[in-house]
């Protein structure tokens, strides 16, 4: 698209609105009464179709109907080489930066954006971040109507919905919402959760869920057992290695007794396991 920097004045009943949108007619009146006062500020823009005669707008609907109510015929333009459909998306954007959002304009804008645009473009266009455009983007490309809907409402952030989106099954999803509304789990406990499960799944190790439905309490109790179970393994852990120091630490003392070393030799114990060695050379971690 190339942009022309001469301001022409054209008819402003040869100008096609692509995009028309309803707008307050109090702030119309506001628009209209300033322009009447100190005149048009800044000119529309418009792309010029040669075999129609006429123009597309693509900024500044409200600009025009201002000056049509205040009796001119034609309107200051600055005339860009633009698509049909270049112009529709230049005029969506600009309806999109001067609106305050709610919830649901937001995720309908994002989802019009993405059909063009990367997320790091949506969030500079939109005033959003990056990873909010990403999870709603995502969330709309994989049809997450429920989730888009949770987001929409504000029970769930957008990311932990791309987290519940990304498990395999419509029940598992439900069971990972419900236990998030009901409980408040984290992201990170809402991803452990469903990998839980999915990982059981696919070690066809379903015995904790053969005999239930896959819900909110079975995920929670499910996860607890885990984390208990993981806790447990850390504890052995922790005095496994416990006990392993004190064997290495024991031995480097005995083993710097010279008595010690002579008895081992005459019992043809003096040669120790090599990883046993190199935990004696390098001491105890």
């Amino acid at each position: 698209m190339k942009r022309r920097r001469k301001i022409e004045s054209i008819p402003i009943a040869a100008i096609t609105v692509l995009n028309p949108r309803e707008r307050s007619q109090a702030r119309l009146k506001e628009i209209i009464k300033s322009i009447g006062t100190v005149g048009l500020k800044r000119p529309i823009t418009a792309s010029k179709r040669e075999t129609a005669n006429g123009y597309e707008l693509a900024c500044g609907e409200t600009r025009i109907e201002a000056l049509s109510a205040l009796g001119h015929a034609e309107i200051p333009a600055i005339l860009v080489e633009a698509s049909t459909e270049d112009c529709i998306l230049m005029s969506l954007i600009e309806n999109i930066a001067r609106r305050r959002h709610s919830p649901v304009e937001l995720v309908s804008d994002i989802g019009r954006l993405a059909k063009t645009y990367k997320a790091p473009d949506i969030a500079a266009k939109l005033g959003i971040t990056q990873d909010f455009a990403r999870a709603i983007a995502y969330l709309i490309k994989h049809g997450e109507d429920r989730l888009i809907s949770a987001v929409e409402r504000g029970i769930v952030p957008p990311s932990l919905a791309v987290e519940i989106a990304r498990a395999k099954t419509p029940e598992l999803q439900g069971a990972l919402l419900e236990g998030y509304v009901k409980e408040k789990h984290t992201s990170k406990q809402i991803a452990k959760m469903r990998k839980l499960v999915e990982q059981r799944h696919r070690k066809s190790m379903k015995a904790q869920f053969a005999e239930e439905q896959i819900n909110a309490a079975s995920l929670v109790r499910a996860y607890r057992q885990e984390t208990e179970r993981n806790q447990i393994v850390a504890r052995k852990a922790d005095l496994t290695h416990a006990r392993l120091v004190f064997v290495i630490n024991a031995l480097k003392t005995l083993l710097s007794e010279r008595m010690f070393t002579s008895l081992l030799r005459q019992e043809g114990l003096d040669k120790l396991p090599l990883p046993v060695l190199r935990r004696i050379s390098v001491g105890a971690s």
